[in-house]
């Protein structure tokens, strides 16, 4: 049940990222062709997030203060090629109370994820999307080694414009993530139901980050609301003076989350969202990923803001 979960969370998560860097370019090529010069885009965003606190099932609390930081930047070559950078990095600040240790390895207080993905998207002229997103990215804990952190792979999508209003495609990607290789399909989906109503995958900024679906509504052009779920997982090195050096933990869960948007001005958005995460579990993997403990933890609610920025 766990590796099914996991495999769910990077369909959808990839699904995301596709759909991101993919999704303005057709848009932008246009513009691009009517005035004869490419053109370059380039989108920010700033999340910061606090998860209440909540009990673990083996005894003990913990809370988290997570941030994250995007920056990426969209090349229209032609009315063919797209290419760009994405880059990020995300902080957790981790306090737990009640428990120092867990299956032999000393908790965690702080841990780091910078990546960077160079998207390349193909469109042809009966209206077919192509691209391939190769990804890297550091996991791990504070005193990890950073050579024992690295995570990479590639993502291989092709969708169909049927129109203005609904975007659909297949893709597959293969991953390595600290120690183990994943491949996977996912589905790419952007369907505008009508005026008001939108159904899509999410964006990278949010709550919850790159996952799951949202059902979006718009009742006036400044704002909109939404409503989605999300399953989420990652994993990331340990620092390697524990007893377990060199370890693996892996934080999963899903999420159910709301937020309410505001644009400001022509470049800027707000967004306030919280929500709950519901069924996680923390799971701590020795170097060689032989598990050495699991535990799950109560549902907890979250709250946070993304500010976006797009030139």
């Amino acid at each position: 049940m766990h590796q099914i979960r996991r495999i769910m969370f990077l369909i959808i998560a990839l699904t995301s990222i596709t759909m991101i860097l993919g999704r303005p370019a057709i848009g932008q090529a246009a513009d691009g062709e009517r005035k004869g010069v490419p053109k370059t885009t380039y989108r920010f965003s700033y999340t910061p997030i606090y998860q209440f606190e909540t009990d673990l099932d083996g005894g003990g609390k913990f809370d988290v203060k997570r941030h994250f930081l995007r920056f990426d930047i969209t090349r229209i070559i032609d009315r063919n090629w797209a290419v760009g950078v994405g880059l990020r990095f995300d902080y957790e600040k981790w306090n737990f109370s009640g428990i120092a240790e867990f299956a032999g390895v000393k908790l965690w207080d702080k841990l780091y994820r910078p990546g960077i993905s160079i998207p390349i998207f193909y469109t042809t002229q009966k209206s077919w999307r192509i691209g391939v997103i190769p990804t890297l990215e550091l996991a791990g804990a504070s005193g990890a080694e950073t050579d024992k952190s690295l995570s990479y792979g590639a993502v291989l999508s092709a969708a169909y414009v049927f129109g203005p209003d609904l975007v659909l495609g297949l893709g597959g990607g293969i991953f390595e993530r600290l120690d183990q290789t994943e491949g996977f399909p996912f589905v790419v989906i952007d369907w505008k139901i009508n005026d008001r109503f939108r159904l899509t995958n999410p964006f990278r900024a949010g709550p919850v980050g790159p996952a799951g679906l949202e059902l979006i509504y718009k009742p006036v052009d400044r704002w909109e609301t939404g409503i989605g779920g999300a399953y989420r997982s990652y994993r990331f090195r340990l620092d390697d003076s524990s007893t377990v050096a060199n370890g693996i933990g892996e934080v999963d869960f899903w999420a159910a989350f709301a937020r309410v948007g505001w644009q400001l001005g022509t470049h800027y958005r707000l967004d306030i969202n919280g929500g709950a995460l519901m069924d996680g579990s923390i799971t701590i993997e020795d170097e060689d990923s032989n598990k050495l403990g699991k535990t799950g933890y109560d549902t907890a609610l979250f709250a946070g803001l993304t500010l976006k920025g797009q030139w």
